[in-house]
């Protein structure tokens, strides 16, 4: 029985020993996994996919409406906040540099990615664009790129341009709790997407 625990505990620990040598380079791989971009080439317009922005490389930017949770709605009825945040990303633009008739806001609120790429897909359809760049976080990218391909169709080229915030550039995302929750979100928003249930998951 002594014999049986020991190599129990021995098995144990030889189990820890090797979690602790490898659960940072498994944890690093599972980041870089989410993280795709594209060439650089010219598009028509820079898409602006969940807040982020790539100066350069296309005369025109698009910039959704994001939907408004109650919460913020309230804070922006009280005056506490002054814009949603369609308003602070064209705000953001401006402060660029880039000019207020280059920015092209959509007026309908999309709640989840694949709204929003719908109606991507439905402006540049409607402006004769053929190729954009879609800009987003490093850790959506892979996501975003996947429900590109779903939605355009034919006849609209996208590439993916990454802006690395402190989640993807640091060393370590899985000690902090806000970057646990992304990576977390995003391999379940890619499992949701494989199994053709995503619209439930809001």
């Amino acid at each position: 029985m002594k014999r049986r625990l020991a190599i129990a505990l021995v098995a144990t620990l030889a189990l820890a020993v090797v979690a602790v040598a490898v659960h940072r380079p498994v944890l690093r791989a599972a980041g870089r996994v989410l993280v795709v971009e594209s060439p650089r080439e010219r598009a028509d317009a820079i898409v602006v996919v969940a807040g982020s922005f790539r100066e350069g490389l296309a005369p025109l930017v698009l910039v959704s409406r994001q939907f408004v949770p109650n919460r913020v709605r309230q804070l922006i009825d009280l005056g506490i906040r002054p814009l949603d945040f369609q308003g602070e990303s064209v705000a953001a633009l401006e402060k660029y540099g880039v000019p207020r008739n280059a920015i092209i806001t959509l007026a309908e609120p999309v709640e989840i990615t694949e709204t929003e790429v719908r109606g991507v897909v439905a402006a540049a359809r409607a402006r004769g664009w053929h190729r954009v760049l879609l800009v987003t976080t490093a850790f959506h990218s892979r996501r975003v790129r996947l429900i590109w391909s779903r939605e355009a169709g034919p006849g609209i080229e996208a590439g993916v341009a990454v802006v690395h915030d402190e989640c993807s550039s640091g060393p370590a995302w899985w000690r902090r709790r806000r970057c646990s929750e992304t990576v977390l979100h995003e391999y379940l928003g890619l499992l949701a997407l494989y199994l053709h249930i995503s619209s439930l998951m809001r």
